[in-house]
């Protein structure tokens, strides 16, 4: 078995970490790109306010679907399943550029949510079997910072791209229509000039990473150790067993670890899932702002949402994961509250500064949580199953249900109804979540074990 003594941080884990971050920079990449160019998509497909909530819906049910790949990586392998999520993702981005309705661009945008939703979960799974107990929570946030980064790289790219009428090209637009040009013209599709083509155009680039994190991330050994005393199977008898693995998620040791979690993301996503589809508009058609003004608020306030994905590696590895979860939580509740509330292009800038830095605090120590509370056989079940199953519920509803409601009460009363989830989810925390801090992941097993073996003993009584 994999002896937490001989952990050690190496040239390796550095190597790790920048290919992981590669990988996971595009779950940032790809989620802006939806926001930022919904303006446009939405006026060439001819999707209304209320539509795009369901579109919104629908594109968010792919990372749901996710779930799937992560089970197949517990019986397959993380990195295989790394490498053909990460395919299936830029084939998907660049099949959007080609959608010629609202039910096509919906299909594709599902699909690349499905892929790129398990890719980054597979980058999250890795780092924590393979990083050193001292340096996994410090690990993980800054994978979620390079996510972060990608959504900066992505607000400054975008003001290239979605083009105001009028506006001169720009290499970049240009070189990116041309291809799409092409693109239409081989499928022989109508080509309609629209800019937001060539943005999700951008989305095919991690092809060209595929033979890096191929030859450059190696199989964990904590999971080859599980795959040896497995031995051999067909794809048909992995997957079976690999559902039959996961009712095991649903017993009484595994139960209250699984309904945390689950919890906690669905606390989070009941107002983060609405907002991210609706900010955007909010900014343009209420508040008034331009594609380039809208671009650097996004910009700021992820770079500083970077620093804030490293405060809190720092702080669960340091303090806790339980009061730097609750904290985080609480305060991003209010900012979020304060953005939908301002309608001055400077009250936009300070409250999605402190929106994003607050709640990427609380979504790195989450996803820390996520990844460590489950054995080695079942941790990207476990993961996949409370991170992308059942813990993405309010994700998928909510922006459907405020889509409905937004006619009645306005973008901003509807999202700040919503503001209440991250409060529930800061007392869950607190009432609930078990501290991990400093334990190997054995030696979490251990303590969750004889905590359940506890509960049992005591309900017995």
């Amino acid at each position: 078995m994999h002896q937490a003594g001989g952990e050690r941080f190496g040239s390796y884990h550095v190597v790790l970490i920048l290919l992981l971050g590669i990988a996971t920079l595009y779950e940032g990449f790809d989620a802006s790109m939806l926001t930022l160019a919904s303006v446009d998509v939405r006026a060439t497909l001819d999707i209304s306010l209320d539509e795009w909530g369901t579109v919104y819906a629908i594109t968010r049910a792919g990372m749901v679907a996710s779930f799937f790949f992560l089970m197949l990586a517990d019986q397959i392998g993380r990195r295989a399943m790394l490498v053909i999520t990460v395919a299936g993702f830029a084939l998907a981005s660049l099949a959007t550029s080609f959608a010629q309705d609202k039910f096509e661009f919906t299909l594709w945008q599902t699909v690349a949510r499905l892929f790129l939703t398990a890719q980054y979960g597979l980058a999250v799974i890795i780092a924590s079997e393979e990083l050193p107990a001292r340096y996994r929570g410090t690990g993980i946030t800054i994978l979620t910072a390079f996510a972060t980064l990608g959504t900066v790289g992505m607000a400054k790219a975008s003001p290239f791209f979605l083009l105001l009428e009028g506006a001169p090209g720009n290499p970049a637009h240009d070189f990116a229509m041309t291809w799409v040009a092409r693109g239409t013209d081989y499928l022989g599709v109508p080509y309609d000039a629209a800019h937001w083509r060539g943005l999700y155009l951008i989305g095919a680039l991690p092809l060209l990473l595929l033979p890096v994190l191929w030859f450059g991330v190696r199989e964990t050994q904590r999971f080859r150790e599980v795959a040896v005393a497995r031995g051999p199977a067909s794809l048909l008898a992995t997957v079976a067993g690999q559902f039959a693995e996961a009712r095991q998620l649903f017993s009484p040791r595994y139960l209250p670890r699984f309904r945390i979690v689950s919890l906690l993301w669905n606390c989070v996503y009941l107002v983060i899932a609405p907002s991210v589809a609706f900010w955007s508009i909010y900014a343009r058609e209420e508040v008034g702002m331009t594609p380039a003004e809208v671009g650097n608020v996004v910009m700021w306030a992820y770079i500083a949402g970077a620093f804030g994905h490293l405060l809190a590696g720092q702080l669960v590895d340091r303090i806790g994961r339980k009061r730097t979860c609750a904290a985080f939580y609480g305060i991003a509740a209010f900012a979020i509250v304060g953005l939908f509330q301002t309608d001055t292009t400077a009250g936009q800038y300070f409250w999605h500064i402190a929106t994003v830095f607050f709640f990427n605090c609380a979504i790195g120590a989450t996803h820390v949580y996520a990844s460590e509370l489950f054995p080695t056989e079942l941790r990207a079940t476990g993961y996949g199953w409370t991170t992308n199953l059942f813990g993405r519920i309010t994700e998928v509803a909510i922006p459907y249900l405020i889509g409905q409601l937004i006619p009645v009460f306005g973008i901003s009363w509807a999202i700040t109804a919503v503001a209440i989830g991250p409060l529930l989810g800061a007392v869950l925390v607190l009432r609930y979540a078990p501290e991990t801090r400093g334990l190997t992941l054995e030696q979490i097993q251990e303590k969750l074990a004889l905590e359940a073996d506890a509960a049992q003993a005591r309900r017995r009584a």
